[in-house]
């Protein structure tokens, strides 16, 4: 059986991959390698050892980019195709800010899986991709009515090199369009034929599951995921108790404490009380402690200087004491509380009471 020496180094690479620990590796996030700098293509090529497409050695090679995840399909003869799928999440690490006192979330690196696709899978897939006329559609800039306003919604990207003719197809948020824009249902069709037949998602909940506990990870650069230690995920099974008896009577709590504050005529006498204030009920129902979030202390750093930071400080005491004040005549006691309850309060510009449950349940 003749192999082109593009097949060898696709299966080495894979071989090389599965034979790390958990099957896992990592790559550092280089500034220089960034989509402010680099494209898609060059992005895939530094951190995921994905060749580009365009210069691609097999004779069809077809490439699918979801969020967090890359397929590729590739063929030596144009008749038996071979799959990769790269699963990869990026790490972040918390440093200390240059402007403020706060600490922030840097991207580190990249966790990355590389995993072969059964065979059979593969030639069945690729075989109606090409029966659904996916490979003619236009890129979404040349389809009429497509919408690309939306924020914070990902794309499906489409790469196809036949016999050295390179095509590329973008789609912004195509679950977005409406239902009567043309090629909209060939195309979000095609991405779920795509999940099912490889099971993308069990697949990406599985590499999720190798990846280090007590670090912090985002699939798309919007939503963060925390992988607690076993002793953190421990202590959290040991809280379901309480926190299940606090979810209980959340309703109760949030419905009395406002019918409470909205008989009273609250009145802040020129102060401004735009911080987070965190109150603490304790188990006797009454208010056992006000502090300021921690995002909203006053620094030095972010004052205008010395006096202005002064004057923060003074002021965040008063709106403690009026706290307080307000809260005086508010008893939780008929609820017979388990444990200390827990709200977020805080006035807006028109000094209009804001009261928030932050427990996560």
């Amino acid at each position: 059986m003749k192999v082109s020496l593009s097949t060898i180094f696709f299966l080495l690479l894979t071989i090389c991959v599965c034979g790390q620990e958990n099957g896992l590796r990592t790559k550092l996030i280089d500034e220089n390698y960034s989509w402010r700098n680099k494209t898609a293509e060059q992005l895939d090529s530094f951190y995921f050892d994905l060749q580009p497409i365009q210069t691609t050695k097999f004779k069809s090679h077809f490439r699918i980019s979801l969020t967090g995840q890359t397929i590729d399909f590739y063929s030596s003869d144009n008749l038996k195709f071979h799959g990769k799928l790269t699963n990869f999440i990026t790490e972040y690490i918390t440093v200390k800010s240059k402007d403020s006192d706060y600490d922030q979330s840097k991207e580190y690196q990249y966790v990355i899986e590389q995993i072969s696709l059964e065979n059979t899978a593969v030639d069945k897939f690729v075989e109606g991709l090409k029966k659904t006329g996916q490979l003619e559609i236009p890129t979404d800039t040349l389809i009429p009515s497509w919408q690309r306003n939306f924020l914070h919604c990902n794309s499906l990207v489409f790469q196809f090199n036949i016999n050295g003719k390179y095509t590329k197809q973008i789609f912004h948020c195509p679950w977005g369009q409406k239902d009567s824009v043309e090629f909209k249902s060939i195309i979000l069709d095609n991405y779920e034929t795509l999940k099912s037949t490889f099971q993308l998602d069990s697949i990406y909940d599985s590499f999720e599951g190798k990846l280090p506990k007590g670090k912090t990870y985002s699939r798309d650069g919007y939503r963060m995921m925390y992988k607690m230690t076993d002793q953190q995920s421990e202590n959290w099974k040991k809280g379901q108790t309480q926190r299940d008896f606090m979810k209980s009577v959340k309703d109760t709590i949030d419905s009395y404490i406002n019918s409470e504050l909205q008989k009273q005529d609250i009145k802040l006498s020129g102060i401004d009380c735009f911080e987070d204030y965190r109150l603490t009920f304790g188990k006797n129902g009454k208010l056992k402690k006000v502090t300021l979030s921690d995002y909203d202390k006053p620094t030095l750093k972010k004052s205008l200087g010395l006096g202005d930071y002064l004057a923060d400080k003074k002021e965040i005491r008063k709106c403690k004491r009026k706290i307080k004040q307000i809260f005086s005549t508010i008893d939780l006691g008929f609820l017979n509380l388990e444990t200390e309850i827990y709200r977020t309060f805080s006035f807006d510009h028109k000094n209009e009471y804001q009261l928030r449950d932050d427990t996560i349940y």
